[in-house]
């Protein structure tokens, strides 16, 4: 099982040049796949992709430059499949350039010093970005991106489950846009997961949205105001998005501890794939619909339970 552990490092120079290359390499991908589509009417492979243009790629690591090929097509994949299945009203391919891109590395690239020094190699003749890391385990995949303020380091490291379960009891979890979670454990009680106070950050992160956008829009795009209100816009949607980020931590979390003290041995979540889809209840109930947390609480709630065991 996999867990991600994220650090800030702020902003560097190096981190700088680095993300710019990623950048690069996007636009490559990018302009010369469509110049195929259009001219000759043929869709380069991503093996031929990461052939023609990663292969030797200046200034990143040569896997960290196929992670970028990865990433062009896995984004191109959705949307193919999205188009096949006629979910694709409103989206488009990846067809813009970028000038930065987020800096991956896999395992082959990644050493954990004996000094406690994460060590990220950048090729052969490119000095490795060094970080100080917070813990013991040699992470199997790392990212460097930008969170709106600074770089920030996303390492994905294995842990195995550190728990045995109580007992063998079942418990079944229904999950709601008003109450997060229902839930019935075998031969005892019902547990209910009250939404609440996410409801009351969904409207806040609405309400701002909805006044910083009409602030924006009687502005001159580009000027100095205009550039102050998006920044601030940026900001607050940031840190309601945290905020809910931590609420739904804090629950999942103390629901799992009171599942295990109830000797709870298996975990059965209801399946809402599609939903959203298959229900139209009117504009402003459609929107509660649309941003439920449900999936990000499931997924929560799976790897804290695998934790326990």
């Amino acid at each position: 099982m996999y867990l991600t552990r994220k650090l800030k490092l702020g902003q560097t120079d190096q981190l700088d040049r680095l993300a710019r290359q990623a950048g690069e390499l996007w636009s490559t991908l990018t302009k010369w796949h469509w110049r195929f589509a259009r001219r000759q009417g043929y869709w380069l492979s991503k093996g031929q992709a990461q052939k023609m243009y990663c292969k030797g790629f200046d200034g990143l690591h040569s896997q960290s430059a196929q992670a970028v090929a990865d990433s062009f097509y896995d984004s191109l994949q959705s949307w193919r499949k999205k188009r096949k299945n006629g979910d694709y009203e409103g989206l488009r391919p990846p067809y813009k350039q970028k000038r930065y891109f987020k800096v991956q590395w896999k395992s082959g690239a990644i050493k954990l010093r004996d000094d406690g020094v994460l060590r990220l190699s950048n090729g052969r003749g490119n000095n490795p970005v060094l970080i100080d890391w917070p813990s013991e385990k040699e992470p199997k995949r790392v990212e460097i991106g930008w969170d709106g303020d600074q770089y920030e380091l996303r390492c994905q490291y294995n842990v195995e489950e550190d728990q045995e379960p109580k007992g063998t009891k079942k418990a079944g979890v229904d999950l709601g846009e008003r109450h997060l979670a229902t839930v019935y454990v075998e031969n005892g009680e019902n547990i209910s997961v009250h939404g609440g106070r996410l409801r009351s950050l969904r409207r806040q992160h609405n309400r701002m949205l909805s006044t910083l956008r009409s602030k924006i829009d009687r502005k001159e795009k580009g000027s100095r105001r205009w550039k102050r209100l998006a920044r601030a816009k940026d900001r607050q949607l940031r840190k309601i998005r945290n905020q809910i980020e931590d609420f739904l931590h804090k629950v999942t979390t103390r629901l799992v501890n009171v599942l295990h003290e109830r000797r709870t041995g298996t975990v059965v979540v209801g399946d809402l794939t599609g939903i959203r889809e298959r229900i139209k209840y009117g504009d402003r109930m459609n929107q509660r619909l649309h941003q439920w947390a449900y999936s990000k609480f499931e997924h929560m709630l799976t790897y804290k339970a695998q934790l326990r065991g």
